[in-house]
């Protein structure tokens, strides 16, 4: 079991919506209170994440929590997380159809 902690950006727009935002991942997700943005949040980390694992896609580096609040000094930041097991990661038939199909026709090598 792997723990990931990323920072996220948590603001509201104009109808009291929050809004959790993973700026190293471009993952957003929206609540109607703090406690609901982050564990939605924190779910579409998990399933990013083990969805990244599955299919062997890069995971960006996570910024220190330093950085994104100098980034944004007037929004919450708060360390989201996710608790994956990346050594359990089993792909069923299908799933491994389209990896192979991503990794035929979409992934390719640099300088391709």
């Amino acid at each position: 079991m792997k723990r990931y902690i990323y920072p996220m950006v948590i603001f509201t727009d104009e109808n009291n919506l929050y809004t959790a935002l993973y700026p190293d991942l471009n993952l957003l997700a929206s609540g109607s209170t703090i406690e609901d943005v982050y564990a939605r949040a924190n779910d579409y980390l998990e399933f990013y994440l083990t969805s990244a694992l599955k299919y062997d896609i890069k995971i960006a580096n996570m910024s220190t929590y330093a950085e994104i609040q100098a980034l944004n000094p007037k929004k919450v930041v708060l360390l989201g997380y996710a608790d994956i097991d990346d050594g359990g990661i089993i792909l069923t038939e299908n799933e491994q159809a389209e990896k192979n199909f991503l990794e035929e026709f979409v992934f390719t090598e640099e300088g391709d």
